[in-house]
């Protein structure tokens, strides 16, 4: 009763303009509750898109989050942005890049003596891309690009993770953000990737289930993110989507939350689709 008492949610709503034009509202649930409070989570692709909003509700959910990307200069405005907001310190950036695979052991380990608790309990691994070619104009450079960000980067963090779980005894999470692409036919190297990441995670679930490390993936359709050329306030209306709609970042966030407190510990290797139905309900969609 008294974890439930500590959920709460609010509702935003998206206003969408159907190919009719005619403007539907859409409720989302914005959770703000307690089911992080002490842990600190590590978020690899923090400065943008699903990364972010992952950050944003980890932090409403009592967790103190380090933000992970490339770019020092978007770390630092996207930090000071949500400090603004919460007014509580409990949000850091540092550049990690997933591709300098030698400097991810040290890259770990310094992030965690950024808050004073000296330590990472969860880690969520959101860098990637997206291919722009395609099939027949797919380069071995763009090919290279998408699966060292996507698998490789992926592999390298959960491996120096792992290892720095282990060794502090640390019973943690880890979790991957795969795709609905896992399930479709694979021809692009991100529906490639993405396939990877799931039998990685089924993989990885089973070799660190005996050291208290909780493995999983989850697993986006459509989502309106900047690599998808689509922001939040845009027309989110997409045809051919059972949903009707692009998902906003939020509700990939509000899933990810559960997925990594302590309600998800029995949650193990498995990849939790959420796609508006697109390639579940609807395969190539």
């Amino acid at each position: 009763m008294g974890l439930v008492k500590k959920m709460k949610s609010a509702i935003r709503w998206l206003y969408l303009l159907t190919k009719e034009e005619k403007m539907v509202k859409v409720p989302v649930p914005v959770n703000t509750n307690e089911l992080l409070k002490g842990k600190v989570a590590l978020i690899t692709g923090g400065s943008s898109g699903i990364g972010l909003a992952i950050g944003e509700a980890f932090l409403n959910s009592g967790c103190k989050v380090i933000l992970a990307g490339t770019s020092e200069e978007k770390l630092k405005d996207v930090v000071e942005k949500i400090q603004t907001d919460k007014k509580d310190g409990r949000v850091v950036g540092t550049v990690i890049n997933v591709l300098d695979t030698a400097a991810l052991p040290s890259k770990i380990r310094s992030a965690a003596e950024l808050f004073e608790e000296g330590r990472i309990d969860i880690l969520v691994n959101s860098a990637g891309v997206l291919n722009k070619s395609d099939y027949f104009h797919m380069t071995e450079e763009e090919y290279d690009q998408i699966m060292d960000t996507n698998v490789k980067g992926t592999f390298f963090m959960c491996q120096a993770m792992a290892d720095y779980m282990i060794e502090k005894k640390v019973h943690g999470h880890i979790l991957n953000v795969s795709s609905s692409s896992a399930l479709r036919p694979a021809w692009t190297p991100y529906q490639i990737s993405k396939w990877a990441v799931r039998g990685f995670t089924l993989g990885l679930a089973d070799l660190l289930l005996p050291h208290g490390i909780v493995v999983n993936a989850i697993a986006p359709g459509p989502v309106a993110t900047p690599m998808q050329r689509i922001g939040e306030d845009e027309n989110l209306f997409l045809l051919g989507q059972p949903s009707k709609r692009f998902a906003v970042p939020s509700e990939i966030a509000n899933l990810a939350v559960f997925m990594v407190s302590d309600m998800g510990d029995l949650i193990v290797g498995d990849s939790f689709y959420i796609t508006g139905g697109s390639g579940t309900v609807s395969l190539h969609n």
